[in-house]
């Protein structure tokens, strides 16, 4: 279907108005921030699939203009980074038809990189020194815990053991900082994906094709990326290097989600396979993410003994 410039302004402009409103809403509204970072690209991804990436572009612009008359320059340019860029990103493999990988790591790379700009904007042009702000979390966090155990009447010796527990903790979430970060935007490029598909096959247009989680699979260098970071592991706690220590815990926290994912997508496969239904088989897999460590397991499984494709092979020899 053709669409004449007329009509392409008009949308614009409409769906640049949606799009400050859900920026407003998430500015404003607390919780709510995370629903406009998936609405707003969205939008952006629709009307760059309906008219072009240079309609994208022009809303993006449009709505960062007007939001710093609104708001302030420095806070607009911090929304059009966080959901604009992206947006613009995922609009482009949306129209060219990208494989489900890039669409999905590709925007997910960008929202990494724009994030790291606005940390260095904020550390160097809003003068937030972010170090200290980290380590007075940790302190703040570790002061209040301990508070806690001792009003819970715990003797020094158990306040000390969970303490020194608490702050290993607090260490490994410094160090898969980069891993979990990428994992979420990978996500939010996947929920950006599909209601993107929703509003497009409501209005008549065609959406990217997205695996089924039975489809769901991870490639089989995932495996040993997981081995390899539970060695590097060892070898940074023993020669206490804190560079192999942040590689590996990377590398293992990367590996392990990646595993997750497999491991839904295999038991999603078996659940289906016994004819339950998809409320149920939610349930289920809700159940069995509590159980993280069992559901990597399975992944593993997947990956080494193909569990999906022994399963099909049962239920067809019965």
């Amino acid at each position: 279907m053709r669409y004449t410039d007329t009509r392409a302004v008009v949308e614009t402009g409409f769906l640049t108005a949606l799009i400050m409103v859900f920026t407003f809403v998430g500015v404003t509204v607390p919780f709510m921030g995370f629903l406009a970072s998936i609405l707003m690209p969205a939008v952006l991804v629709v009307l760059g699939a309906r008219h072009g990436v240079r309609w994208s572009i022009l809303a993006t612009v449009t709505m960062g203009l007007v939001m710093s008359v609104v708001l302030t320059p420095l806070g607009a340019l911090m929304q059009v980074m966080t959901s604009g860029i992206p947006g613009i990103v995922l609009a482009y493999g949306y129209i060219h038809r990208w494989s489900t990988s890039r669409l999905l790591v590709l925007p997910a790379v960008t929202m990494m990189v724009t994030i790291g700009i606005q940390l260095m904007i904020a550390q160097y042009v809003m003068q937030m020194d972010i170090v200290t702000m980290w380590q007075n979390f940790q302190q703040e966090a570790l002061t209040e815990m301990e508070t806690a155990y001792r009003e819970q009447g715990l003797m020094d010796e158990q306040v000390t053991a969970m303490m020194t527990s608490v702050q290993a903790m607090l260490k490994q979430m410094a160090y898969v900082l980069l891993a979990a970060l990428f994992m979420s935007s990978v996500v939010i490029s996947y929920f950006i994906c599909a209601v993107a598909n929703i509003i497009m096959r409501r209005t008549g247009g065609e959406g990217v094709t997205l695996p089924p989680l039975e489809e769901w699979r991870v490639p089989q260098w995932t495996l040993y990326m997981f081995a390899l970071g539970v060695l590097l592991t060892y070898w940074g706690n023993e020669l206490q290097s804190e560079a192999i220590n942040i590689v590996a815990y990377n590398m293992y926290a990367l590996g392990s989600y990646m595993l997750v994912l497999q491991g839904i997508g295999c038991l999603w496969t078996i659940f289906k396979s016994y004819g339950l239904s998809n409320g149920i088989r939610l349930v289920l897999i809700f159940i069995t993410l509590l159980m993280q460590f069992a559901t990597m397991w399975i992944g593993i499984l997947d990956l080494i003994l193909n569990l999906r494709r022994r399963l099909s092979r049962r239920i067809g020899d019965e």
